[in-house]
């Protein structure tokens, strides 16, 4: 037997099995891989405003209605690290420093009665300031006219704000609720007899005037909610 007629079977044998491995099945087709997600990014959801209906600084809310019908406003605000009394005993200017983490905010409040008959009116005391959702009623520790040894005493005056004017500009603010120095008890009618003063708070740091509202409660009915800004 010669070579050659072994090697042509073999040739054979080589050729039917790589036609069995390729030409029995169909062509795969190359396919593309699908794009990547763009990963999106929602913006920030804004806590809703607690009291879209809240008043500006210097409108007026009314309260009570025929001889005793009155108004109020918050008018304007000040803030600040610290602030400056003046101590009418000795005639000399202290520094207030609040707490750590703090600082002073001053809300200046107008209450009129329109009537003809006395009315009570809310007490400095139940004014509150709302940040955050959280409640700050007024600094206990501010120096307040009646508190003074002296019942004589004058006015205690803010160096920073004792040129402030009160809303009607024929004076200049006070402790609201006292006039020149004497606490009051009602708000008698007439523009004349009307209360115009400063509150004084002490507040968180990170507080803004957009996210701090002022409320009232007039009579333990109505209640007054004015927006610093």
């Amino acid at each position: 037997m010669k070579f050659s007629d072994i090697l042509l079977p073999v040739s054979l044998i080589i050729l039917v099995a790589v036609a069995g491995c390729t030409g029995s099945s169909s062509p795969v087709p190359a396919t593309t891989p699908p794009p990547s997600p763009i990963p999106t990014t929602n913006p920030a959801t804004l806590a809703p405003d607690p009291y879209p209906h809240a008043l500006s600084l210097g409108q007026e809310f009314p309260f009570g209605s025929a001889n005793v019908a009155s108004e109020g406003t918050v008018y304007r605000y000040w803030m600040n690290d610290t602030y400056q009394w003046l101590d009418n005993m000795d005639n000399h200017y202290y520094t207030k420093t609040p707490t750590a983490g703090n600082k002073y905010l001053f809300i200046f409040v107008r209450m009129a009665n329109n009537g003809t008959a006395r009315v009570w009116y809310p007490p400095a005391s139940s004014i509150a300031i709302e940040y955050n959702r959280v409640t700050f009623l007024p600094d206990p520790d501010h120096f307040i006219p009646d508190t003074a040894s002296d019942p004589k005493a004058k006015p205690i005056k803010i160096r920073e704000v004792e040129y402030f004017p009160k809303l009607n500009g024929d004076e200049y603010a006070e402790d609201f609720g006292f006039s020149d120095g004497s606490a009051t008890t009602f708000l008698y009618p007439g523009t004349s007899n009307a209360l115009d003063g400063y509150i004084i708070y002490k507040v968180p740091v990170s507080l803004t005037p957009d996210a701090t509202y002022v409320k009232i409660p007039f009579n333990g009915q109505d209640l007054g909610i004015w927006k610093l800004a």
